[in-house]
C-alpha cells in the first residue's frame, strides 16, 4: 500500500477520471441550455431538480465540515 508506483497510478485514475467526468457534466449541460425541442416548463423542472439536490448535499457537506472539527471521538481507533 505504501509503493510510490501504487500512489502515482492511483492519483492518475482519479485525475482521468474527475477530468473526463467534468467534461462529460460540462457537455451536457452545454447539450440542454442548447436544445430547441425541449419545452421550457420541463428545462426548468429538470434543472429544480438538480438545483434541489446540490443544496442539499452542500448542507449535509457543510454540516460533516462544522462537525468533523468538534468530533471528540475522531482520533479513537477501533
Amino acid at each position: 500500500m505504501d509503493d510510490q508506483i501504487v500512489k502515482l497510478t492511483h492519483g492518475i485514475g482519479w485525475v482521468l477520471f474527475v477530468g473526463a467526468l467534468l467534461i462529460l457534466t460540462g457537455i451536457g449541460i452545454y447539450g440542454f441550455v442548447i436544445d430547441t425541442v425541449m419545452a421550457l416548463s420541463i428545462k426548468v423542472l429538470i434543472s429544480a431538480v438538480y438545483v434541489g439536490l446540490s443544496v442539499l448535499f452542500l448542507s449535509i457537506l457543510r454540516q460533516r465540515l462544522i462537525e468533523r472539527k468538534t468530533d471528540k471521538y475522531k482520533d479513537v481507533e477501533i
